[in-house]
C-alpha cells in the first residue's frame, strides 16, 4: 500500500521557531493516485469542487505531483 508522506515546515507569525507538521494521505488501493474519498479521510472538509480544481490532468484522481502541488501552495483545508 502506497502511502504519501508530506513534511512541512511552518512558521508562525514570524517568530523564529519552525514546527514540523506531517500529513499522511494514504492510497487505500494501491493504485498510485489519490482519490477524492482518499483524501476527504485526511482531508474532511475538502469540498468536491475543490478536488476537482486541483486535478490538472482530469483523470479523476490526484497523481502524487498534483497532490504535493496542492500542499505547497496550500490548497488543502487546514
Amino acid at each position: 500500500m502506497k502511502k504519501l508522506v508530506l513534511f512541512a515546515a511552518l512558521t508562525a507569525m514570524g517568530l523564529a521557531t519552525t514546527a514540523i507538521a506531517e500529513v499522511l494521505v494514504e492510497d487505500t488501493d494501491g493504485n498510485g493516485a489519490f482519490s477524492f474519498a482518499e483524501l476527504q479521510a485526511v482531508y474532511p472538509e475538502l469540498s468536491e469542487e475543490a478536488f476537482v480544481a486541483l486535478d490538472a490532468d482530469e483523470s479523476g484522481e490526484l497523481s502524487e505531483d498534483e497532490l504535493k502541488l496542492a500542499m505547497e501552495m496550500e490548497k488543502l483545508p487546514k
